[in-house]
């Protein structure tokens, strides 16, 4: 999607300014700053969910306790494990 935005002038020398600081163009300054605009409601939105930060705290508890497996072929074997 191309798209033209008018920006006060002062922004427009803020965002030149970071983009340079970062080694990124305007643009892609700009779709950063985006991007983390919109997480933010997604984070917001977790944040939010009691459900939501039960389930991070009881991965954080398993994540601490060792009960972590990489790859598919260990999570199968995990499943397994746990059907017995």
């Amino acid at each position: 999607m191309a798209m033209t935005l008018r920006l006060p002038p002062e922004v427009e020398d803020q965002l030149k300014q970071v983009a340079e600081i970062e080694h990124r163009s305007v643009q892609q300054t700009v779709l950063v700053a985006i991007e983390e605009y919109l997480s933010m409601g997604e984070t917001a939105e977790i944040l939010a969910d009691p459900a939501a930060l039960r389930g991070l705290a009881e991965a954080r508890e398993a994540e601490q306790a060792g009960d972590v497996v990489y790859g598919t072929e260990a999570a199968r074997a995990l499943l397994t494990e746990r059907k017995r």
